[in-house]
């Protein structure tokens, strides 16, 4: 995904990492994954899940350098962060993968760039083990077609959308009509594969965080990327059910009568009790 962070930024360093926001939400609930070169001071930011970005964070002149600033910002108050990392199948990524079976239980999981298909989910399974979760990023026009295969993986977790190389490698247009599609097929696979809903890609514009949010619930998605912490606040105020919202679901789930309801019932029921699901675990009831 292109979300290439500027020398001038990797520039902002600071002596010591502070305390990153982990644990506060599981990551089958997240909302948001906030991508940060681990050249930058990792604030106490409010996203759901901090990802220190190897992949598009390091220029190629510094990655040795990040790793191992990533390496001690785990083994630190980092710890519980997850590291992007690039394909198994380069240099990159088999550094990367060093690096992450270093750091052992600090990392909270991966997230796999470009993935190409399930052979790479193995791949990187075969290197951390099973107790590491595992997030492909598809960024292709073949990793999408390859999404079913990729999301019934047994280490897969969530899938996520690289929409800004997505669209470089398919010719496709940003706006919501043109990536629609390929949004649904990423929802698709991720229900029939058991999985909970998929992570959008960045918003590119801060303002638009929140509809942007709502737009991608809408298509079945239940968290994004982010690049900036200020477009948290707006994403997590669309991906989290409103209080009216939470209100109606009790009222339909309250007033269910007891034993078996009819078909045009249940799928109205399920939608309440999975809203109320999802609400308990962002705490918002």
């Amino acid at each position: 995904m292109s979300s290439t962070i500027t020398s001038a930024a990797v520039g902002a360093e600071s002596s010591a990492p502070t305390a990153a926001r982990t644990g506060a939400v599981a990551f089958t609930h997240a909302r948001t994954w906030l991508l940060r070169s681990p050249l930058i001071a990792a604030a106490e930011y409010p996203a759901d899940v901090l990802v220190l970005d190897l992949e598009d964070g390091l220029p190629a002149a510094r990655k040795a350098e990040g790793r191992e600033r990533a390496l001690w910002m785990l083994l630190g108050s980092a710890a519980g962060a997850w590291l992007r990392i690039s394909p198994p199948g380069t240099a990159d990524g088999l550094a990367d993968l060093d690096l992450c079976r270093r750091a052992g239980d600090a990392l909270g999981g991966v997230v796999l760039a470009m993935c190409g298909g399930p052979d790479d989910v193995e791949r990187v399974s075969a290197v951390l083990g099973d107790e590491v979760p595992i997030v492909p990023m598809i960024e292709s026009a073949a990793a999408l077609l390859a999404a079913p295969g990729i999301a019934a993986h047994p280490r897969t977790a969530r899938l996520a959308f690289g929409t800004g190389d997505f669209r470089r490698d398919t010719g496709m247009a940003a706006d919501r009509m043109a990536l629609a599609w390929p949004r649904a097929q990423l929802t698709v696979a991720s229900a029939a594969a058991g999985l909970p809903g998929p992570i959008d890609g960045p918003c590119g514009d801060v303002a638009a965080a929140r509809d942007a949010a709502d737009h991608a619930l809408a298509m079945g998605f239940t968290g994004t990327l982010a690049l900036d912490p200020a477009a948290v606040a707006g994403a997590h105020a669309g991906f989290t059910p409103s209080p009216a919202a939470i209100a109606q679901a009790r009222e339909l789930a309250e007033a269910t009568p007891a034993g078996d309801v009819d078909g045009s019932y249940a799928p109205a029921l399920a939608r309440a009790r999975a809203l109320l699901a999802r609400a308990a675990a962002l705490g918002a009831l």
